[in-house]
């Protein structure tokens, strides 16, 4: 009879899900494990939860979202730990591989005292891992889990969406306030440098109402239009969320932020009077961000962790975290032991990773070279500004110029 493993995906979707399945099911098929695929995360190894034989060609690497579909079930807070464990028994598993961001690990973690486990890693907002050791310098080699598989494809959307709406912006004297994900990581905020987002705010520097009124100021008047980019998680100097639902807490007692442009559009309509009201505009992008196809890039490397994950099962290599590395080749999938890529606090529970600060210049609300540094492996060198209509003008080959009607 074959050795049997589980896989399961927990919390919010990605893109690139489907492509770690597909790893660990081909893996699997090649070295004789019969695979069996949890449905709706943790909820699928519960009484009642529901399971089936997991082969590679039910799997769609291309397709956005997972198979197995997903739910943000604590077993912690159920106490459904050891119902968990028996029912993997019972079923003869030899191994489970949860797919996750920091809450689906943080279970994970739990379990693994009880039962084999490896990981890998999984969440838009980049914040499973470790940044580069402290310093000047900045060593991209050695950062623990360069990027969670799901991450490119999420930035690669906002940086398209946020370059597709400077046309609209342009065409109408706008300043839109664009809300990205990022509960408490500014990293899919920062990506939106590579659409050429005017002014950026990330959630790891409080929100200075006045400070970015004169950076719109400034920016409007040098261009007439402004994209800002913000984090849904942005906070005041006491740390508190400008917005959250108290009647949407899931069930790891997260409240849902979102919503935060929309405040800020009207606190910049009051400290602008000299800028019309209706030039303002919040959009939220929602799950936008996490929908659709995974890039190349995002899925070559999930399916190569996806595999990882496999191969450290059958060689008894347990509590490891298939994670991914710059190395001076490119990128490249590394097993790496549990408590070397989530750090836990005092309760347990996996410490998320905030944005390197390193890679954000919170004077200009911009990214810095060293951002740049860390995104050119995935999006190339950050674009040249676009000219403005004057310089356009200006450059053209004979000069237009534009009467004013007395």
């Amino acid at each position: 009879m074959k050795k049997k493993i589980g896989v399961l995906t927990g919390g919010g979707d990605t893109s690139a899900l489907n492509a770690t399945l597909k790893g660990i099911a081909l893996k699997a098929e090649e070295l004789g494990f019969e695979l069996i695929g949890f449905m709706e995360g943790w909820r699928g190894v519960l009484k009642g939860g529901r399971y089936f034989t997991l082969t590679p060609d039910l799997i769609d690497e291309n397709r956005g979202g997972t198979l197995l579909k997903s739910s943000r079930t604590n077993l912690i807070k159920d106490n459904k730990l050891d119902e968990a464990v028996d029912n993997l028994k019972k079923l003869d598993i030899s191994g489970l591989i949860p797919i996750g961001g920091d809450d689906t690990l943080t279970v994970g973690t739990a379990l693994s005292d009880q039962f084999t486990t490896t990981f890998v890693t999984k969440t838009i907002d980049n914040d499973v891992g470790v940044n580069p050791p402290e310093g000047d310098a900045v060593d991209y080699s050695k950062m623990v889990n360069y990027f969670c598989p799901g991450f490119p494809s999420s930035a690669n959307s906002v940086i398209n969406y946020v370059r597709d709406l400077r046309t609209t912006t342009y065409s109408h004297d706008r300043v839109i306030v664009v809300e990205a994900m990022g509960r408490d990581a500014g990293w899919l905020t920062l990506s939106a440098a590579y659409g050429q987002a005017d002014l950026i705010v990330v959630p790891e520097i409080p929100y200075q109402p006045d400070r970015l009124a004169e950076a719109i100021r400034e920016k409007h008047t040098e261009q007439g239009n402004v994209i800002v980019v913000v984090s849904e998680g942005i906070r005041n100097d006491d740390g508190e969320l400008m917005i959250t639902s108290e009647a949407e807490l899931d069930a790891f007692g997260h409240t849902k932020p979102g919503g935060c442009s929309e405040i800020i559009v009207e606190a910049m309509k009051k400290r602008l009077p000299d800028i019309s009201e209706s030039a303002f505009r919040a959009l939220i992008l929602g799950y936008l961000q996490r929908c659709g196809s995974p890039i190349p890039l995002d899925r070559d490397i999930a399916m190569k962790a996806g595999a990882m994950a496999v191969q450290a099962l059958s060689d008894g290599m347990f509590n490891g975290v298939a994670t991914i590395t710059r190395t001076e080749v490119g990128i490249e999938p590394t097993l790496l032991p549990l408590e070397q890529v989530l750090k836990r606090d005092a309760s347990g529970h996996v410490i998320r990773r905030s944005l390197d600060l390193r890679f954000y210049d919170a004077e200009r609300y911009q990214m810095s070279p060293e951002g740049t540094g860390y995104f050119r492996p995935l999006f190339g060198d950050l674009p040249h500004p676009e000219l403005s209509l004057g310089d356009r003008l200006s450059l053209g080959s004979r000069l237009i110029e534009i009467g004013e009607i007395g």
